[in-house]
């Protein structure tokens, strides 16, 4: 007869157990939990880059203000510099600063006119703060109104600081009568 063998024919419940364990293999076969692993890695990569770039964006606005508050510092350190060389290079007198000779000063002044200023009567500097304020009452008698008008100007130009408080003009028979306050404040040192 023939030598071919018989192949022996699996029942129904063979064929099923061995797709069965077919189908076992093949599943374990199969990277899923390395797909499962890679979109867990992928998904925790997205959420530190969302979180990286929220902070970076935060530093990032942090740096432009202090960088504006930077350049604002530097410009007004650039303008206090500028003050303080204009202060020193000044030539200007100090409006405040205590002026001992005054009243000769305001006499030389007269004298420089051609008018003859009688010296003041002494009235008590009144103090206010940290400055006090000096008041020289004159009363001024010439035929030309112009010259005691022109000493009055004058003493106001050339010392700094010099106010007229009151004036009073009157006129005599042959001249003009004036009696003018004059007043300026000193830093007391």
């Amino acid at each position: 007869m023939s030598a071919i063998p018989s192949r022996p024919r699996l029942s129904a419940d063979d064929r099923y157990e061995l797709a069965s364990r077919a189908a076992m293999h093949e599943r374990q076969s199969r990277p899923v939990h390395f797909v499962v692993f890679g979109l867990i890695v992928f998904v925790a990569a997205l959420i530190f880059i969302a979180v990286a770039w929220r902070h970076n964006s935060a530093a990032n606005r942090t740096l432009m203000n202090n960088h504006l508050s930077a350049v604002n510092v530097e410009r007004m350190i650039a303008q206090i510099s500028e003050l303080e060389s204009a202060q020193s290079q000044s030539t200007v007198d100090d409006r405040f600063a205590p002026i001992p000779d005054i009243k000769t000063r305001i006499e030389r002044i007269g004298e420089q006119i051609g008018l003859t200023v009688p010296i003041p009567r002494n009235a008590q500097p009144r103090t206010e703060g940290n400055a006090r304020l000096l008041s020289f009452p004159y009363t001024v008698r010439d035929e030309s109104l112009e010259k005691i008008l022109q000493w009055i100007q004058q003493s106001q130009t050339q010392i700094p600081g010099l106010e007229v408080r009151e004036i009073t003009i009157n006129l005599n028979a042959k001249s003009w009568q004036t009696k003018v306050t004059l007043t300026r404040y000193e830093r007391i040192e």
